[in-house]
């Protein structure tokens, strides 16, 4: 038996492991399959007594791993063997991954992992088992090869998972996959892929497709970029797929349009994508000015401009129904320029109101009827009318009539309002702390400092503040006050050395399990360009110390956790921030205080985990300029240097959206 260690630190390999992100660690591995000649695909979901998934097994008829390939590819993360082929070992198929961390995100779907490969080599096929723990991410075990008939190919299997795994069987999973890998079933036909007893079927899920080709960006002198717009008949996850010039998938953004109505993923391919890194790519929309930014901006434009074409499609398509069914209250042409344009107002309207109907075609001609006099007589009361009228199913008017009967309808404009400035926000705040310009130019104390704190629901809902850029002073005697003790007396706290520490933010909650449980959470903000490391470290730990050495913060129902936040850190500190007995993250856990160093982007990921469902629900998704405009809105003076000096977009101007933007 050969043990391999992956190159890199442990903790990295647990930030490239996902272990939250189920359905893509099967992706992943369904791509390896695929890559190594695979012509069939089986993902199994095996459940337990109550329905749950508790374990999975992928099995595929590929090539198979020999122990050569394993003891070469196996220990280096962020390279492939992928990256020097020129297609799959036999059939010379466009590859996917080239960036070498498909093995570890296995980890996802289980504590223990287990390849069991069959391959052919001189002498006789070979059969092959490699092992690997969670506890120790950077080992795999690789067994001695023996004898065996079996055909080729590899059997996954993944043991030990946890609730996470119950992910794969909601049929988001399916539509999921079945998005990823539309393109490369349809590039190969004789491919087939399997999820759990059924085999995936992106021509049958698919209800609109379209190509364009894109005009070529300033500076570039090779083959035009091409945009696949896929319009889906099920929910899936929105997305724009940056693919090679094979039409492999490297990366994937957010598509950055509106398009209400529409469930659609599209598939921007351009040779310009072919070397560049897979977390590169990612960044594109961050990306200077420059062919890659050209390329993407170009196809946005493009998706713009098709969805308000479907849009208008879909409503010729409708009218055109009505007409069949003999419900449109209008006959012949129309005689002149004013029926002309009420027409086409009735048809906009009317189209926007239809899915709240009830189906009886009679009430659908009466409400048609109503509309056309309500046109024809008082045009201008017809938006008043119609959100009054029309705008919630029956449905939706008896769920909304029993909601009332416990809140007002005014707190739910409210929180659908917080809702969306919420995800405003993060998006504003993404463009902040990744963009290279913002980042390098944003100031810790007078910019990012005074945005966050009020924004404090990033860090937790059940925290509120009540220290902001205050001496540790200030923060016991907030402690005191929450405890209900008196004002406290004496020298002034101070950290180990003698200085006395400003402490960025301290917020604090209430036990949910027992009533006299205090926990006061304390946030050292560190500005996006700073790598951070053992003195931004050291201060933290000096305010620690500064709370477990004075008598005065002592209290056995007062927890603390103290956060250190940048976007990067040194290897040494990440490696203290991912011990293996601790959470990911905390770089010392006590009985009544840890330490813990996070990224941006972990903070960030965390906020869109818990605002995705009503991101989806009140099918809203931010723009730049949606962003931009709450960030100027609501924190003007902390950004105004940002805005004035071009570093960040100006907002749009309120009103000036074109109606063809808010259509589409």
């Amino acid at each position: 038996m050969v043990k391999v260690r992956l190159e890199t630190s442990r903790e990295h390999v647990a930030e490239l492991a996902r272990l939250r992100d189920p359905v893509g660690a099967v992706e992943e591995l369904v791509w390896n399959a695929v890559d190594a000649d695979a012509e069939r695909v089986v993902v199994t979901l095996e459940r337990n007594d109550l329905g749950g998934v508790d374990r999975v097994r992928v099995q595929d008829d590929g090539n198979g791993m020999s122990v050569e390939h394993c003891e070469e590819y196996f220990p280096p993360i962020g390279a492939s063997w992928k990256k020097r082929a020129q297609g799959s070992p036999v059939k010379k198929r466009a590859l996917h991954g080239k960036n070498g961390r498909g093995r570890v995100r296995a980890f996802a779907l289980g504590t223990l992992v287990r390849w069991t490969s069959v391959y052919d080599a001189l002498g006789g096929r070979r059969q092959l088992v490699i092992e690997a723990d969670r506890r120790s991410m950077d080992e795999f075990d690789i067994g001695d090869p023996e004898p065996t008939d079996d055909p080729t190919g590899t059997l996954f299997e993944a043991f030990g998972g946890d609730e996470q795994l119950d992910l794969l069987a909601d049929e988001r999973a399916r539509s999921s996959l079945t998005t990823a890998f539309a393109t490369y079933l349809e590039k190969y036909p004789d491919v087939r892929i399997e999820y759990d007893g059924q085999d995936l079927d992106p021509a049958a899920e698919q209800l609109h497709a379209r190509d364009y080709v894109l005009p070529s960006p300033s500076g570039w002198s090779g083959e035009p970029a091409r945009l696949k717009v896929v319009e889906w008949r099920r929910p899936v996850t929105r997305a724009l797929f940056l693919c090679d010039g094979q039409g492999m998938s490297r990366a994937h953004l957010k598509p950055g349009i509106q398009a209400p109505g529409f469930e659609f993923t599209a598939h921007l391919t351009w040779d310009g994508f072919d070397d560049v890194d897979a977390e590169d790519l990612a960044l594109t929309e961050w990306m200077p000015d420059g062919p890659p930014a050209g390329v993407l901006a170009a196809a946005r434009d493009q998706l713009r401009a098709h969805f308000r074409a479907r849009a208008d499609e879909r409503r010729r398509e409708q009218v055109a129904e009505w007409r069949r069914e003999g419900i449109y209250p209008y006959a012949g042409q129309p005689i002149d320029a004013r029926e002309r344009t009420e027409r086409e107002t009735f048809d906009a309207v009317a189209t926007t109101i239809f899915r709240h109907l009830p189906k009886s075609t009679g009430t659908r001609r009466t409400t048609f009827a109503f509309l056309r006099s309500v046109l024809a007589h008082e045009p201008s009361d017809v938006l008043r009318i119609t959100e009054e009228l029309f705008s919630l199913s029956k449905q939706e008017r008896e769920q909304l009539n029993r909601l009332l009967d416990r809140t007002p309808l005014s707190a739910l404009v409210k929180a659908s309002t917080a809702a969306t400035n919420r995800l405003d926000f993060l998006a504003a705040l993404e463009h902040l702390v990744f963009d290279p310009e913002a980042r390098d130019r944003m100031k810790e104390r007078t910019e990012l400092h005074r945005i966050l704190e009020n924004e404090c629901w990033i860090f937790g809902e059940e925290y509120g503040l009540h220290v902001s850029d205050r001496s540790l002073n200030e923060v016991l005697r907030q402690h005191c006050h929450v405890l209900g003790r008196e004002e406290p007396t004496g020298s002034p706290v101070l950290r180990p050395d003698g200085r006395r520490g400003i402490v960025d933010l301290m917020l604090s909650r209430a036990s949910r399990h027992r009533r006299d449980e205090r926990h006061h959470l304390v946030v050292e903000l560190k500005r996006p360009r700073l790598v951070l490391g053992s003195a931004e470290f050291e201060q933290l730990s000096s305010y620690a110390q500064a709370v477990r050495k004075d008598d005065r913060f002592r209290d056995t129902r007062t927890t603390w956790d103290f956060w250190l936040i940048g976007n990067d850190m040194t290897d040494t500190l990440r490696e203290l921030a991912h011990q293996p007995q601790n959470p990911p993250g905390c770089a010392l856990n006590q009985p009544t205080y840890r330490l813990w160093v996070r990224t941006w982007g972990e903070l960030l990921e965390d906020c869109e985990a818990r605002l995705r469902f009503y991101g989806e629900h009140l099918e809203y998704q931010s723009t730049t300029e949606h962003a931009m405009d709450y960030l100027v809105r609501n924190h003007g003076d902390a950004v105004a240097e940002l805005v004035a000096d071009g570093t960040i977009p100006a907002p749009r101007s309120m009103g000036t959206a074109s109606h063809s933007e808010v259509r589409a």
